[in-house]
């Protein structure tokens, strides 16, 4: 049975009519994995709420190449063009794992926010994180070697699965990244060539600090990987 919305952190303590202006052309999605949920350049006619799973949202340069520039975690925003006032989704956004979304037409942004005002909140939140991520990266390019990108890019990303307020989980043991990263996804994300991610990884895989698996990324040796990522160039 789906979750009653005033459970949802983004609509949590809306009064029951705030909570009838929501469900108003709300619909809810499944996705399997690999499957898309909008092309780059499609019109923007809806807007969405992850509740779980994961999505990846790319973008295709003028020249053909495509690049990750976000990944979407449960409760965030996706394909808020409206919010930005854009007529065509500048990304395309495709499932990593079995997700669940809500839905809303276009139409509905100003009402939603008019009545969860949380919703204009987490755009802002959303758009905040994508500047940031484009100055790391832009920053790490421009100053570290690709070994050191790749250990921040996966501290990251364990971080952000972990909770804003971990510093990369405490736990002992081997720590795995909760959804599918190829390493292509990898040298996208970092700056980096395919063959250089590759050949990065595969020593990091000789030494202990991480464990081999298909499509997945597990952090054997938190410390070590910490350290790479510290150490001067």
């Amino acid at each position: 049975m789906p979750e009653p919305l005033s459970l949802l952190p983004l609509f949590a303590g809306l009064d029951p009519a705030q909570l009838d202006v929501v469900r108003q052309g709300m619909a809810r999605l499944a996705l399997a994995p690999a499957e898309v949920l909008f092309t780059q350049g499609d019109p923007a006619a809806r807007f969405f709420v992850l509740l779980d799973g994961r999505l990846k949202v790319t973008q295709v340069t003028e020249d053909g190449q495509q690049f990750i520039v976000r990944i979407v975690h449960p409760g965030e925003l996706c394909g808020f063009a409206p919010a930005l006032g854009r007529s065509h989704y500048p990304g395309s956004a495709e499932a990593m794992v079995e997700s669940r979304l809500l839905a809303w037409p276009r139409a509905r942004w100003e009402p939603l926010i008019g009545a969860a005002p949380s919703l204009a909140f987490s755009a802002i939140q959303a758009v905040g994180r994508k500047l940031d991520e484009a100055h790391i990266r832009l920053r790490e390019m421009s100053t570290e070697e690709a070994g050191r990108r790749i250990a921040h890019l996966l501290l990251r990303l364990a971080r952000e699965d972990a909770g804003p307020d971990t510093v990369p989980p405490p736990r002992p043991g081997p720590v795995e990244i909760p959804f599918p990263l190829t390493r292509q996804d990898i040298a996208d994300m970092s700056g980096n060539t395919l063959h250089t991610a590759s050949r990065i990884m595969a020593a990091w895989e000789a030494d202990g600090i991480l464990l081999r698996a298909r499509r997945k990324v597990i952090i054997a040796d938190v410390p070590a990987l910490e350290a790479i990522a510290q150490a001067q160039s």
